[in-house]
């Protein structure tokens, strides 16, 4: 099955175009409101980029939930402005960010601000853009403001977990983020599972620090696809057990019938597992005495 997981890691990456997409959209954003809090020229550090596109993690098809996360680096005056409000600065600097995005999105777009974010979502519903308006501080964190409950500012540090990702990415050689894209896969394809992709990514990398910590090296994909589905039925919550147990129960399948050469069989598994994007095997091979046996069919008026 090594062939058919290496295919099929290649086959849910994002191709360039799409990447391209997603950094157009992005960075055009930020562009526009780069023109409104700062003078001169364009400067790309008042962005940081953050979640699946930082880390790669993304994956094809894309589908509405998967938002290109960056946070944009609004200066001091604009936080003490918002901060003096008496009541709720927090949504008001959300409201401005979006009305100030509105100026260069047409009516075709869709602009939402709530909670923490604000919203772009792009007609074609492809690389909507969530961006998170931040102060940031001298420690490499920021702050972020929530508008819920009358408002506040909190405290959010994205650094440090992209900085685990790659930490744990580097000493596998790679195969954090293969994990985690397959695994992406397989909750798109589980659509009634709730498993937020932030928590999946911590749990793939606290079991490759466990388990892989040198990466793959001559485990399969396929045996290291059924250990994290192994290590999470002892230790997942009750919400996704079921989930779990059920992906756990196709893999040992796929290992059975791949271990009696029966690939046909082992695509089927995975297939349910991760969906139509893992490759179908066509056919079996033909074991040596059934070969032996077409080549020289036993004649009985031989004897």
């Amino acid at each position: 099955m090594e062939r058919e997981f290496l295919d099929f890691i290649n086959e849910i990456t994002l191709t360039q175009c799409q990447c391209e997409d997603a950094q157009t959209k992005y960075t055009g954003v930020c562009q526009k409101l780069y023109s409104h809090y700062y003078n001169g020229e364009y400067d790309d550090g008042k962005k940081y980029l953050f979640g699946s596109y930082k880390t790669k993690t993304n994956v094809r098809p894309l589908t509405e939930d998967q938002d290109v996360d960056v946070l944009f680096k609004i200066p001091q005056s604009t936080y003490d402005k918002f901060d003096k409000y008496e009541s709720n600065g927090q949504a008001a600097l959300l409201q401005e960010v979006r009305n100030i995005l509105k100026e260069k999105y047409t009516t075709t777009d869709t602009i939402k601000a709530w909670g923490k974010v604000v919203l772009v979502q792009f007609q074609e519903n492809h690389h909507n853009v969530e961006l998170l308006p931040a102060l940031e501080q001298d420690d490499g964190a920021f702050l972020i403001p929530n508008s819920e409950n009358g408002g506040s500012w909190e405290t959010f540090d994205p650094r440090a977990e992209v900085e685990r990702f790659q930490t744990s990415n580097e000493s596998t050689n790679g195969l954090t983020r293969e994990l985690a894209k397959m695994l992406k896969t397989w909750a798109h394809n589980t659509t009634s599972m709730s498993y937020k992709s932030c928590k999946r990514l911590d749990d793939v990398i606290t079991f490759l620090d466990e388990f892989y910590p040198q990466g793959k090296e001559t485990t399969s994909y396929a045996k290291i696809v059924f250990d994290f589905f192994d290590y999470m039925s002892s230790r997942c919550g009750d919400d996704i057990k079921s989930y779990i147990n059920t992906a756990l129960s196709h893999a040992r399948k796929a290992l059975e019938y791949d271990s009696n050469e029966k690939p046909v069989e082992a695509s089927e598994q995975w297939r349910t597992i991760f969906g139509d994007k893992f490759p179908k095997v066509q056919s079996n091979p033909i074991k040596k005495n059934e070969s032996q046996s077409i080549i020289n069919p036993i004649r009985p008026w031989s004897f």
